[in-house]
């Protein structure tokens, strides 16, 4: 188990928060749940990864201040006739993060004087870094793809082509991260 500090989130509010973000990310949205979700490509590949709790009608999104604001131009380009606000600020959230039968478990946590950053939760969970996305990865590829992904949900951007190459059979290559602390896209034989 791990406690990851975020200090930044985007606030989506408004009378059409939820079902504005439940159309484009991978997993699904429940009342007063912490869950991962990625935000893909029409392609199928990974944008985004993070963390969003939905309370109230209102979702917050954690992930670093900078892949943050990259994610906000990207919703902002689908936000045509929506009736929410997308503000990026600073917050101190705890998450308690866990590995349960392959899949990672995440729940809020108070706040703790030993915690992990964003950085070492990519290293730690082999989760890919926005350099690592850059190069253009399928959900399939990275670990923890039941944690991420809700292929009973139903239409969200990129869906078709994750559901095909989950159903398709193995990946062909894997994110993993090295000894050293560095991550590489290892082909798979």
């Amino acid at each position: 188990m791990q406690i990851l500090k975020s200090t930044s989130v985007i606030d989506v509010t408004g009378d059409d928060a939820g079902s504005f973000i439940d159309s484009l990310i991978s997993n699904s949205i429940n009342e007063n749940e912490v869950k991962f979700s990625y935000l893909l490509g029409p392609d199928g590949k990974v944008k985004f990864w993070f963390i969003f709790e939905f309370r109230n009608n209102e979702i917050k999104l954690f992930q670093t201040e900078e892949n943050l604001v990259e994610l906000k131009i990207i919703l902002e380009k689908y936000k045509i006739r929506i009736n929410c606000e997308l503000v990026v600020s600073k917050v101190d959230k705890f998450f308690e993060i866990s590995e349960n039968n392959e899949l990672l478990k995440i729940k809020s946590s108070i706040s703790s004087n030993k915690f992990i950053d964003w950085s070492q939760i990519e290293l730690f969970y082999e989760l890919p870094s926005l350099k690592i996305i850059e190069k253009g990865l399928l959900p399939n590829e990275i670990n923890w793809l039941e944690s991420f992904v809700d292929f009973n949900k139903g239409c969200f951007i990129g869906q078709e082509q994750a559901s095909r190459v989950n159903f398709r059979g193995k990946a062909r290559r894997i994110l993993k991260t090295l000894p050293d602390s560095t991550q590489e896209i290892v082909k798979i034989n």
